[in-house]
């Protein structure tokens, strides 16, 4: 059995500090993945698969992003409400391991999550209106 972890993007100081406290109390091994592993594969950083010797050069993305993999029941809700109970802001940009997203890189993964934040927000102002 895999160890439940999360993959953190973009996150450094006390943020990166306090969301690593809050994984390791749900039991969840955090990771902070650097720019330059952008290319690899969400499989390769879970560990499903060998990694490649791409190193990614570009700027990346600013956004705060996490994935979660291997999580037990229950571990899910209660690292993401540890959170609010901590009083610390929510990571907007979040992602389960799934077979399709494993393929993807960590690039693939923050656009397919901001055009689902991008829907999400556009729902949210239609129902607003009426």
């Amino acid at each position: 059995m895999n160890q439940a972890m999360v993959l953190c993007y973009n996150m450094d100081g006390d943020r990166a500090l306090a969301v690593r406290a809050l994984a390791q109390a749900a039991g969840i091994q955090p990771f902070l993945v650097p720019p330059e592993a952008y290319l690899q594969t969400i499989g390769a950083l879970c560990g499903l698969e060998p990694g490649s010797d791409l190193a990614y050069e570009g700027e990346g993305f600013k956004e705060e992003m996490m994935l979660m993999a291997f999580l037990e029941k229950g571990m899910l809700t209660s690292f993401l409400d540890s959170f609010h109970h901590r009083g610390l802001a929510p990571v907007r940009l979040k992602a389960m391991l799934t077979d399709s997203n494993s393929k993807w890189n960590s690039l693939e993964l923050h656009a397919e999550l901001m055009e689902e934040l991008a829907c999400f927000r556009k729902l949210s102002r239609i129902q607003d209106a009426q």
